[in-house]
């Protein structure tokens, strides 16, 4: 398995990632795109395009010829990077995908200059809050949006 750099027009092949990877997560909370159209696992090729022109560093997780994970980093500015989008497809889980894109956008990100590496998560997702916590994040708080059906989480990480 090899991280790389995405180019432009691998976008679509993320977008399929990010599709498999959180439609479980849609599934598993209920979410459809009438209930909760900003979730993840309905985004559109289009603001991947944008993420892409605002200057997000994107990257992909590749076995072989396969793209099996994806995930991207955003300058918030004052050393801080945020990871969006963090992706694994379903059958490649509990592996250890996860934890190398994780301990890849920590290693680029302390390289990029950050001191701090922050997420949000879905609140409710006791599974993932506990894999976070156990990957070194500190939990700081939650918001509550009354567009979205659950609660956002928010960590963050000292690099």
């Amino acid at each position: 398995m090899v991280i790389k750099a995405i180019k432009r027009e691998q976008l679509p092949l993320c977008l399929e990632v990010i599709h498999k990877s959180f439609e479980t997560v849609a599934h598993d909370f209920g979410f459809t795109e009438q209930n909760c159209p900003g979730h993840t696992s309905f985004i559109k090729i289009e603001k991947l395009r944008n993420f892409w022109a605002w200057g997000f560093m994107m990257f992909g997780l590749w076995d072989g010829d396969e793209l099996i994970g994806y995930y991207s980093l955003s300058d918030k500015g004052d050393g801080r990077y945020e990871l969006h989008n963090l992706a694994v497809i379903p059958k490649r889980r509990h592996d250890g995908c996860g934890k190398i894109l994780l301990d890849d956008a920590k290693k680029r990100s302390r390289e990029l200059g950050a001191s701090l590496l922050t997420l949000s998560f879905i609140e409710e997702s006791a599974v993932l809050k506990r894999w976070y916590l156990s990957n070194g994040f500190e939990h700081i708080g939650t918001e509550k949006y009354e567009h979205l059906p659950f609660t956002v989480g928010l960590m963050e990480y000292a690099l």
